[in-house]
C-alpha cells in the first residue's frame, strides 16, 4: 500500500471511483428532484445529507494525498471541478430523462444504476479508502471512524 500511495494511484483510485459513484447518483438525483416537485415537496434531507457525508470524506483524502505526492493545486482543483461539473450535468439529465414515478423498465434501469453507484462506492472503499486508512491511522481508529460515519448517516435518516 505504501508504494500505491507515494505514487499517487491510491488518490486517482479514489477520484476515479468518486466518479464512477457520483455520475448514477447524481442522474438519481435529477429524478428525485422531479419526482419532488410533482409532489410540490421538497428532496430528502437525509438524502442529502447522505451524499455528502459519504463523498467529503474521500474527496478530502484524495486531495490530500495528492498535495503530499507534489501535484499542483491547480490540477487538484481542476479534477475536483471536473466532477463538479459532470455531476451537474447528471443531475441536468436525471430531471429529462427519468419519469417522476418509474415504472416497468425504467424501474428496473434505476435500479441498475443505483446499484452501479453502491458497488463503485463499496469498491472504493474497500480497494482503497480502508487500507490507506488503515496504514495511515491504524485498525482501532478505522474501526471507530467507519462506525462513526454509519451512525452518523443512519441520525440523520431517523432524525429526518
Amino acid at each position: 500500500m505504501e508504494e500505491h500511495s507515494q505514487k499517487g494511484g491510491a488518490a486517482l483510485s479514489i477520484w476515479l471511483g468518486i466518479a464512477l459513484d457520483g455520475i448514477p447518483e447524481s442522474l438519481i438525483i435529477g429524478m428525485l428532484v422531479v419526482a419532488a416537485a410533482e409532489q410540490q415537496t421538497t428532496v430528502s434531507l437525509a438524502f442529502i445529507a447522505g451524499v455528502f457525508l459519504a463523498n467529503l470524506p474521500e474527496a478530502m483524502s484524495s486531495a490530500v494525498t495528492m498535495r503530499k505526492n507534489n501535484e499542483k493545486i491547480k490540477k487538484i482543483f481542476g479534477m475536483w471541478m471536473s466532477l463538479c461539473v459532470l455531476t451537474g450535468i447528471g443531475a441536468f439529465l436525471g430531471t429529462l430523462i427519468f419519469p417522476p414515478h418509474p415504472e416497468g423498465l425504467f424501474l428496473y434501469f434505476i435500479f441498475f444504476i443505483e446499484g452501479i453507484a453502491a458497488g463503485a462506492m463499496l469498491t472504493m472503499i474497500a480497494e482503497t479508502m480502508l487500507p490507506e486508512a488503515f496504514e495511515l491511522g491504524g485498525g482501532p481508529i478505522v474501526g471507530l471512524s467507519t462506525l462513526t460515519g454509519f451512525l452518523a448517516a443512519l441520525s440523520v435518516k431517523l432524525i429526518h
